[in-house]
């Protein structure tokens, strides 16, 4: 027995040296067996190193080498050697998902004795944290015994940290349970180490020669080990990066070779008392590092951490050095992908280069898709989880589904997975149909709120239309609808319910576990998996393609885990899920080892393999260079200095913060030397969620003392660069090229500049390749692009509308709003997704359903609604309110509790209108004639007729509606016809809209009821009938201040609130009869309509809302130019992205779902707000007098 170290600075080769004496010792003892130990993630790439020297060295030239006698392992690969064949390897071991699932049914089962612990288990990553935390303490050695005395002594000693001993208060309860539940049932890595050091002290290791590489510390049972071997082997050689012996002292904790100086000092003491030989050292003579910068960098950190003052100095290749900033990480990741690309074409192989940094998951949204678009192989050194597949996400979703009851969310979560799929004529359904289904299941689920016990009943879904004239009607698209979301609504009942009642009857947790592995079997889950795999491998996607069948299989194991583990126990399903969840926390994929030409991209705190030749260190920033470290453990850094004295000899609990702050010089200074020509150093300014970031300490120290120059890459080539500097900068593959190509051909456009001549002859390589000259001649015409849209050509018109427009006043309104919104909305018939919510148009369209029908109600009783006792209106309103809940686009006022309260708040707001429309009714002699009037609907058997306007080149233009209320009222033989239209919020009549064409309604409905006048049977010749104007009505029940009813009846300001609003012709003898309260008290204001009546018996109104008979007509005549304007300019293929701005600054933009779609910018020339000039409305009836030709009252002769 010996032991024996290699060291030397991390620029020598510790492994040939080691590979050497192991050449040497194999032919000195033909029968010996060599085990070549090294951490676990560099093992096989080790493996293939080691050989390919012992081939070099024993059968030089030989295309085949096979070596019998020596083992390339980590120390779990040495237990499976030396123990596969004992007992106690064949007891079963727990993963660390097992772990997690044992550790969250301890806390379930003891929560009641837990003090700061207590209700943890809830939170995220706290059972993972906790099993973390019990693995160090297993691998350090310390027991639940050792916990409990020390608690004792901490006690004894005074010690006041009362957070610490509740912590240990509890760690100690967790961890006896915890070997209470594992002893001789499941074995860990630590026992394996444990059980190996026990076993090899037993065996005969006279031929045995251990060689370990690649640690700079260890783990008590790695320790342990370690030591076992030293005492029994023939021969143990430890390589260490360091650069002198450390036999008498420990380095000091500052020192850069601390760490692997402190196992040196620690090994050596331990061979001395057990009286091993300790050999002599041995240096890695051969310089792995050939580049005298890099070595000139290696002396620099090492002087550094010994404070030796020194001066700057040039290296004599800088081109191994170098430093280069970017705007942000992904113009940091592009310029490495474009310096690789260029180094590979002088000569370098994809692996020669290694990237690291601190924390890959900064980079981990950016790195697969810049090497992706670069055509870069790259294998990502860095384990990921396993909770976010698709698998992992069925399963929490299919219990989340049971758990909520057919929410909405969780079964959407639970069939997007696209794992469970329904299954037509025994085989499953293709994933394009039945995305399709689902898609439509979901449109459905959105729009009528289907929940709960919907998913379960008997009657089919359907899909209904619900418009003002075929509520109900179902065309045949609609019912291919129904067809396929019924599909994926029977998939559900029949196969996922029964699921649920069956697991409901689960006695316990074998069988429940049972159930589900074989649902999910009968469901195909395990060949869809499988077929996801196909695709992926039949992609080239090695890494992706090893998730499915890892993924199942990791399920498998946690079945089986469980149930070894509560199996017996009685089955709770949340209590199962979170056990499943919280193993699946704790699962990662396997990586495939690298042997591809790959470019490797791992994380600077790993042990690389130093055979790269380039390495890239981005993100040198001053946050993760030194790392800013914090304990994220259970035990802080107070609790560890507290503990660390009180620990007996062989234990350990893991290093404080400042402990590990200390090695960052030393895990940075292995990471610089890496590779073995050149370095790059890079860091980025700017990041999506933080600005302003600063270079690494380190970074700035080694530019000022070798002094470098920070190259500054930019995201895109700047024009002013120099020519040749710019083209250097941004050629990678011809597709990121023509990016860059396309941003400076950009910029010379818009500065009207002549293309530098080094990137016209990058554009004319490209126009001479055939496979990228069609996208780059499409991409190079975005350089004359311009957010305007095409004018639609004739044969488009027609197919979108043909010979006639039938149109509404909205869509004449959204057209004068923005021409383009009108084209698709209208043309397009683009739309957005419908919601089950209780939206404003809703509550209008309730509204005016109630009060149509409480009209008619009353029409029936015979009298009019001044005549009906408030009694009755009220008594008519239940009624009629509970038939509008039955109709099924109101069901949503029945789906929950919240929305019976709105639907109450609804029916007093109803009654409070049937109140005032009753009061108004007894305070004029106007009444109601009709309701809901339809004009030009086809098919409406008792509607008026249409507004046509016939337009030029055969054209026509049909406008329909449906007015809310006719009022009629007989004046002296006269007869007066107004309208009313309902309005959920405040509204009034606007001029200035009604002139630019954005207030179309009022006008259009009163000119459609003077021309139907013939079909409304008022018992007057048609000649003889006259306007009275159109008015609005704030549907709402109105909040009422104490003030407000201090000097006012609490009717007349109700009746107030309510009053109409809106235009009035100013007709005296008219009037004069609108409201009798005027009447009788000779002036004032009128409750119920917009005018007041002086004392002098003249009528006056604000805002202009009275006008004469020839400005009322003049209005109406300008109401249909406008319509006939719009439909001419429709047919004329006219589409023009010009939102409406008003002087307030509102514009047609505010509300659109469109905006996406215009990309309007005010900032390009080329788009423009129509604005609206602020016009009065004298200044309009003004304007359209002179268009007329009629001289304006207020114009003098």
């Amino acid at each position: 027995m010996s032991l024996g170290f290699i060291l030397g600075k991390a620029s020598r080769d510790h492994q040939k040296k080691m590979v050497e004496e192991i050449a040497l010792l194999k032919k000195k003892d033909p029968q010996g067996q060599f085990f070549y130990l090294v951490p676990n993630h560099i093992k096989f790439a080790s493996e293939i190193r080691a050989l390919k020297m012992l081939r070099s060295m024993e059968q030089p030239g030989e295309p085949l080498f096979a070596e019998t006698n020596v083992q390339v392992f980590s120390f779990t690969r040495l237990a499976w050697f030396f123990l596969k064949n004992t007992a106690f390897y064949q007891i079963p071991r727990l993963s660390k998902a097992g772990l997690n699932m044992v550790v969250q049914n301890i806390l379930r089962m003891h929560q009641d004795e837990l003090t700061v612990f207590k209700g943890e288990q809830t939170q995220l990553g706290f059972v993972s944290q906790l099993v973390s935390q019990l693995t160090e303490l297993r691998n350090g050695c310390v027991s639940s015994t050792d916990l409990t005395e020390i608690a004792t002594s901490l006690k004894k000693r005074g010690d006041t940290m009362v957070d610490l001993q509740a912590k240990i208060h509890d760690l100690q309860i967790i961890y006896q349970a915890f070997e209470q539940a594992t002893l001789g049932k499941y074995n860990e890595s630590a026992d394996l180490l444990d059980e190996m050091s026990r076993y090899l002290a037993k065996q005969d290791l006279e031929h045995s020669y251990f060689f370990i590489a690649g640690f700079s510390q260890l783990t008590a049972g790695e320790r342990r080990l370690v030591e076992t071997l030293i005492q029994h082997a023939r021969h143990v050689r430890i390589a260490l990066v360091l650069d002198k012996p450390y036999s008498n002292r420990k380095p000091e904790i500052h020192d850069l070779f601390y760490k692997s100086g402190k196992l040196y000092f620690e090994l050596y003491q331990r061979a001395r008392e057990t009286k091993v030989p300790i050999l002599l050292d041995q240096y890695a003579e051969k310089t792995r590092i050939q580049n005298k910068s890099l070595l000139a960098l290696e002396d620099y950190w090492i002087e550094t951490t010994k404070m030796t003052p020194m001066k700057e100095m040039c290296i004599p290749d800088k081109d191994a050095l170098q430093i280069f900033q970017a705007s942000n990480r992904f113009v940091e990741v592009r310029e490495v992908a474009t310096r690789i690309r260029q180094l590979v074409v002088q000569g370098y192989h994809y692996r020669d280069f290694l990237i690291m940094t601190r924390h890959l998951d900064l980079y981990q949204n950016v790195l697969q898709p810049v090497f992706e678009q670069f055509n870069i192989p790259i294998f990502v050194d860095l384990q990921k989880k396993m909770t976010d597949h698709p698998l992992v996400e069925l399963i929490n979703a299919l219990f989340a589904v049971k758990k909520r009851y057919y929410r909405y969310d969780d079964i959407m979560r639970l069939l997007k997975t696209e794992l469970l799929i329904p299954q037509l004529n025994g085989r499953s359904m293709e994933v394009g149909a039945f995305r399709e289904c689902l898609d439509l299941t979901e449109n459905m689920i959105l729009k009528y709120g289907f929940e709960g016990k919907k998913w379960l009943q008997k009657e089919d879904w359907t899909y209904y239309r619900f418009t003002d004239t075929d509520t109900g009607t179902q065309t045949d698209a609609e019912q291919a609808k129904t067809r396929k979301v019924n599909l994926i609504r029977h998939f559900v009942k029949e196969q996922i319910a029964p699921f649920f009642k069956k697991i409901d009857k689960a006695k316990n947790g074998l069988e429940a576990a049972t159930l589900l592995c074989n649902f999910l079997i009968a469901q195909n889950v395990p060949q869809r998996l499988l077929g996801w795999r196909d695709a992926e491998l039949a992609k080239g996607n090695i890494e992706a393609a090893a998730r499915p069948e890892q993924t199942w299989e990791t399920f498998c194991q946690l079945l089986d885990e469980y149930v070894l583990t509560l199996g017996e126990f009685e089955f709770n399903s949340e209590n199962f899920l979170e056990l499943l969840q919280s193993g699946f926390e704790g699962s990662e994929y396997s990586q495939v080892p690298s042997t591809l030409d790959q470019v490797i991209i791992s994380e600077s705190g790993m042990v690389q393999m130093n055979e790269r030749k380039i390495t890239f260190m981005i993100g040198s920033t001053d946050t993760v260079m030194p790392d800013s470290i914090t304990q994220n453990s259970l035990l802080s850094d107070a609790d560890r200095l507290k503990m660390e004295p009180l620990l007996q000899e062989g234990q350990y609990i893991a290093e404080t913060a400042d402990h590990q702050m200390a090695a960052e010089i030393y895990l940075n200074y292995l990471a610089f030397m890496s590779s073995s020509e050149r370095l790059y150093l890079s860091y980025p300014c700017s990041s999506d969620d933080q600005i302003g970031i600063k270079p690494s300490r380190y970074l700035e120290h080694i530019q000022q003392h070798f002094s470098l120059k920070i190259k500054k890459v930019t995201a895109e080539p700047i024009l002013s660069d120099e020519p040749r500097k710019s083209v250097d900068n941004f050629v990678g593959t011809m597709r990121t090229t023509l990016t860059q190509l396309l941003n400076i051909s950009r910029q010379s456009h818009s500065k009207r500049v002549t293309l530098p001549v080094f990137w016209h002859y990058i554009y004319q390589l490209l126009q001479q390749n055939t496979s990228i000259r069609p996208l780059m001649r499409k991409l190079f015409e975005s350089l004359d692009y311009k957010n305007i849209p095409e004018k639609l050509r004739p044969e488009i018109i027609d197919q979108l509308y043909g010979e006639t427009i039938n149109t509404s006043v909205s869509k004449m309104e959204e057209f004068y709003a923005n021409q383009y919104a009108y084209f698709l909305k209208y043309g397009l018939r683009l739309q957005e997704r419908d919601v089950f919510e209780l939206s404003a148009a809703n509550t209008g369209e309730f509204f005016h359903l109630a009060l149509d029908s409480l009209m008619k109600a009353i029409a029936q009783t015979g009298k009019t609604i001044a005549e009906t006792s408030q009694d009755e209106i009220n008594q008519l309103l239940q009624k009629i309110l509970l038939q509008i809940r039955a109709l099924p686009q109101f069901q949503i006022l029945s789906s929950s509790n919240r929305m019976n309260y709105l639907s109450r708040q609804l029916l007093a707001t109803v009654r409070q209108i049937g109140w005032s429309i009753r009061q108004q009714a007894q305070r004029t002699a106007m009444r109601p004639l009709k309701t809901e009037v339809l004009f030009g609907h086809v098919g409406s058997q008792d509607g008026l007729r249409p507004l046509t306007f016939e337009l030029p080149y055969g054209k026509k233009v049909n406008v329909r509606g449906k007015i809310d209320r006719i009022d009629h009222m007989d004046v002296a033989g006269k007869d007066y016809l107004g309208i009313v239209d309902y309005k959920s919020s405040s509204h009034v009549f606007d001029f200035r809209d009604a002139y630019y064409g954005l207030a179309l309604q009022m006008l259009t409905y009163l000119n459609a009821v003077m021309k139907n006048l013939d079909l409304l049977a008022t018992g007057t010749k048609p000649d003889e009938v006259k306007p009275a104007g159109a008015l609005y009505m704030h549907l709402y029940n109105p909040k009422l201040k104490l003030k407000e009813v201090a000097k006012k009846t609490l009717d007349e300001v109700l009746l107030k609130k309510n009053k109409y609003d809106g235009i009035l012709v100013a007709d005296p003898m008219m009037l004069e009869q609108l409201d009798h309260r005027l009447n009788e008290e000779g002036n004032g204001e009128s409750t119920v309509y917009p005018f007041r009546r002086n004392k002098d018996g003249s009528f006056k109104a604000r805002k202009h809302q009275l006008v004469t008979y020839e400005e009322l007509l003049l209005l109406l005549e300008h109401n249909e130019e406008l319509i006939r304007q719009a439909a001419t300019q429709i047919f004329a293929g006219e589409n023009a992205l010009n939102p409406a701005l008003w002087p307030n600054g509102r514009s047609a933009l505010q509300y659109s779902p469109f905006k996406s779609i215009f990309q309007f910018d005010a900032l390009l020339p080329e788009n423009n707000y129509h604005r609206l000039e602020g016009l009065s409305p004298l200044d309009i009836l003004s304007t359209l007098k002179r268009q007329k030709g009629i001289k304006a009252s207020d114009e003098k002769d």
